[in-house]
């Protein structure tokens, strides 16, 4: 009996040997193709008021909002359209930044001033308002000035990153999990479609295809390279 047993493992090992790398390939690419298939239902809800495009924008308006006066010069009723649209369009993120902050810059006038001045700098406004005035009128503001107008300019700067970092991390893992989950479905809808007896080990197989399929598919191709080689070499030394 324990004979038989370990005949049995070395017959179970020995056929690792002989696997049809040109199956396993192929079995890689059509996983992978899943995930691809997966991404594409996600990306295909864009059309739809920005779909999946809208996930992690509220981090953007959130640090948006202490400008809001500024943007309202430009745009009363919709503020911040477009800063909207460059994110569901899916602008470079710098590009955005620098959007954002020409479009807070663009509305900084004596009037928005102290309204802005208040949420960056609530201690001590004057300043900002006084160079808004003097930007307004024309004059040239002092060094002094200059030099507070160049650190208002990077404290929009600190908030802006922090906001497209987060809303960019956002809307990476939601897209993610979304497609993982697109996937599993079309995964267990496949194995049930050409499972004539379809059971808890074709639903737990389907379930693991379509869990791997997301990840997989970006490094499909290297990832089959490497296994072929490595299975390769395995046999070379087995020789």
């Amino acid at each position: 009996m324990h004979l038989g047993c370990q005949m049995g493992g070395f017959m179970e090992i020995a056929d690792i040997g002989s696997i049809d790398l040109g199956q396993f390939g192929t079995a890689l690419s059509a996983i992978a193709a899943l995930g691809m298939a997966a991404f594409g239902i996600v990306d295909v809800t864009k059309p739809f008021n920005g779909g999946i495009s809208n996930v992690g924008y509220h981090f953007i308006e959130s640090a948006l909002k202490p400008f809001e006066s500024a943007l309202k010069t430009i745009d009363a009723e919709e503020p911040y359209a477009v800063v909207k649209a460059n994110w569901l369009n899916g602008v470079g993120k710098a590009e955005q930044k620098t959007a954002a902050r020409n479009l807070i810059r663009l509305g900084f006038n004596a009037r928005t001033a102290a309204t802005i001045a208040g949420h960056v700098v609530p201690d001590n406004n004057d300043p900002l308002i006084e160079i808004a005035r003097k930007m307004e009128s024309g004059e040239t503001p002092s060094e002094t000035e200059l030099a507070i107008l160049a650190r208002f300019d990077a404290i929009i700067d600190a908030r802006l990153d922090a906001a497209f970092e987060r809303a960019e991390q956002q809307f990476r893992n939601t897209s993610r999990v979304a497609a993982a989950a697109t996937a599993i479905v079309l995964a267990e809808v496949g194995a049930a479609v050409v499972s004539e007896d379809f059971g808890p080990s074709h639903f737990i197989l389907a379930f693991l295809i379509g869990l791997v399929a997301v990840p997989i598919a970006p490094i499909a191709k290297d990832l089959s390279s490497a296994i072929s080689t490595a299975a390769g070499a395995f046999k070379a030394v087995r020789r």
